[in-house]
Parts: C-alpha cells; sequence; structure tokens
C-alpha cells in the first residue's frame, strides 16, 4: 500500500566532521583559574559523592557486605566507636562551655 506523495527507498547519510582539539570545551587547570574557590570545592564535593555512591553500589551488588558483616561483631564495632568519639570529646566540651543550656539540654535527650 503506497500514499501519494511517499517515497520508499530510504536515505541514510553521514556526515564526520572533524573537530580540532582546541573546539573541544575540557576542564583545564586554565579553565578552573577563573572560577570562584566554592566553585572548585563543590565540583570536588560532587565528585567524592559520585565515587563513593558508586563503590556502595558496587559492594551491595557483589554480596562483599554480607561477608563482611559474618567477621564484624561487637567487640570490632566498640573500639572503633571509641577511636572516633574519644578525640570529638574535647570539641564537644569547647562548643558546651559558651552555651551550658544547650549542653544540658543535649545530654537530657540523647
Amino acid at each position: 500500500m503506497k500514499c501519494a506523495g511517499q517515497n520508499n527507498e530510504t536515505t541514510i547519510s553521514y556526515n564526520i566532521s572533524y573537530i580540532n582539539s582546541s573546539q573541544v570545551n575540557s576542564t583545564t587547570a586554565a579553565a578552573d583559574a577563573g572560577d570562584a574557590p566554592w566553585q572548585r570545592r563543590m565540583r570536588e564535593l560532587q565528585g567524592a559523592i559520585i565515587l563513593a555512591s558508586l563503590v556502595e553500589v558496587v559492594l551491595g551488588m557483589t554480596g562483599i557486605v554480607g561477608t563482611l558483616v559474618r567477621f564484624t561483631g561487637p567487640l570490632t564495632i566498640a573500639p572503633v566507636i571509641t577511636m572516633i568519639a574519644l578525640p570529638l570529646a574535647n570539641i564537644a566540651s569547647n562548643y558546651a562551655q559558651s552555651n551550658w543550656w544547650i549542653a544540658f539540654l543535649y545530654v537530657f535527650y540523647l
């Protein structure tokens, strides 16, 4: 069945254009030099979040986390939490010195 004005032939054309390297928009140190410092930090943070999420997806898909949980118990977790929390006690006490009411409320809610 053929409609009026319809051509059954299909024509495929390829347009190959050669791009000069100066025409490519690339991120270089010279291009970043004009940006504000917060923009560079934000791009670094975005890249770190993307990489961390990809690592988490790969760990979840491969099942490595399930294998590691078998070897990780309370005797492993407690020292790790202690080593992380002890250096933060000095910082918390410095913040608590400036406003006692907030420190008491925090301890009460905790």
